[in-house]
């Protein structure tokens, strides 16, 4: 894939940095009578932003003036009758109770500005999500939230997710409320990555433009020292994956953001990185070339320990273990998300007794971690809408986590 721009930039253009995209998408809907419907969409243009606050303007199609980005097609989506066959056949299995939509997009984004030295990034970009809602016959509803990178239809069709989602149900079927108060707990990898994603992960981002400044975060303990996180967009299986950010910066690897529980260095883009004077963490992301990049995560991954979830739970003793939560939210202070299933835990045993409810925490939950598990693993939910910018290939690779408690009510 190449792109043709001319060399010769004047110098009054140097401070000038040109976002273009490339995408068609398609969003394919189950309703709850069975009907599969779907939509396509297209885009093709970008934005042009002037430095020293000169203002921004948008244009459509290839990039005019001095010098242009010349995009190729995006990659092809999957056949949309492959992609209803497979949200049909979900609809059988649920039983008729389930309620979908499935978004794929295909895209090429380019960005050139004055901090590519060897011509603009050029990278392609292929997301998808598939979110909606199990009804159950007593009428409450089981979130369904998977996203990430690649082509959609494979993980629509995944069997083996359709059968654990199945578990889950049955499983949300029998529970009762979640006893109000503190509990001991231990949450698995995909619970513990929505605390640490929230917790931790935003509290690292740095504002956008560096204002407000949150440089004196930095060096503030915000999780016990067992707990080591990286930021990284080349992560193995992870579902971010790019070689520059949309301001352009070069992606160098892993960046240690927490360090034996302490913040030890910020997420940037340039603005933030400016008015912080410190390095860019090619961590500027938008979710359109039409939205001012914002500094958000990549892949954060966080180190793993040497117990295994039975360990956990019989450390434990009596407690929870937290085996899925959806729809985290960070409210600054506070970190919030719905309990989809738990489970009580009596004498460091599982005992099949099943509750649900709402985790409502402090930021510093993590603070009490007690235990960490040796296997860590990528949530199969991408999505993440800070500022109301939808990215579906936010990801978090966590182990298992044991708190000495986790505040919850019903």
């Amino acid at each position: 894939m190449t792109a043709d721009v001319l060399s010769d930039v004047p110098d009054a253009l140097s401070d000038v940095t040109v976002r273009c995209e490339r995408a068609v998408g398609r969003v394919t809907t189950l309703a709850p009578d069975g009907t599969v419907s779907s939509r396509t969409t297209a885009f093709h243009g970008g934005r042009v932003v002037y430095g020293n606050g000169r203002g921004h303007r948008v244009f459509s199609g290839d990039m005019p003036g001095p010098r242009p980005l010349r995009l190729p097609e995006p990659g092809p989506l999957e056949e949309g009758e492959a992609v209803r066959a497979a949200l049909g056949a979900l609809h059988a299995r649920f039983g008729g109770a389930a309620e979908l939509c499935c978004t794929a997009v295909s895209a090429v984004r380019a960005v050139d500005g004055p901090y590519r030295v060897t011509g603009p990034s050029l990278q392609e970009r292929r997301v998808w999500s598939l979110t909606g809602d199990v009804t159950l016959p007593d009428g409450r509803r089981v979130p369904v939230g998977r996203s990430g990178r690649g082509p959609a239809l494979a993980y629509v069709a995944d069997a083996a997710w359709a059968e654990r989602t199945e578990w889950l149900c049955r499983a949300v079927g029998e529970a009762g409320p979640v006893e109000a108060g503190d509990h001991a707990a231990v949450l698995s990898p995909q619970a513990a990555g929505v605390l640490l994603h929230e917790a931790a992960g935003h509290f690292a981002e740095a504002a956008p433009y560096g204002a407000p400044a949150l440089d004196h975060r930095l060096g503030c303990r915000i999780a016990d020292e067992r707990i080591s996180l990286d930021d990284d967009p080349l992560a193995d299986g992870g579902p971010s994956r790019y070689t520059a950010d949309d301001d352009g910066v070069q992606a160098l690897g892993r960046t240690r953001i927490v360090h034996e529980g302490r913040l030890v260095r910020q997420l940037h883009g340039v603005a933030s990185a400016t008015a912080a004077r410190a390095m860019p963490t090619a961590s500027s992301r938008a979710a359109s070339v039409l939205q001012a990049p914002l500094p958000r995560m990549s892949n954060l991954v966080c180190s793993p320990g040497d117990a295994t979830l039975d360990e956990l739970a019989d450390a434990t003793g009596r407690g929870l273990l937290v085996h899925r939560v959806a729809d985290g939210i960070s409210r600054g202070g506070t970190v919030e998300a719905r309990l989809v299933l738990g489970e009580r835990i009596e004498h460091g045993r599982r005992t099949g007794r099943y509750v649900t409810g709402r985790v409502t925490e402090r930021t510093d939950v993590l603070t009490r971690v007690t235990g960490v598990g040796r296997v860590t693993e990528f949530g199969d939910n991408a999505l993440c809408g800070k500022a109301g910018q939808l990215l579906f290939d936010v990801g978090t690779c966590a182990p298992a986590l044991r708190l000495s408690r986790l505040r919850c009510v019903p």
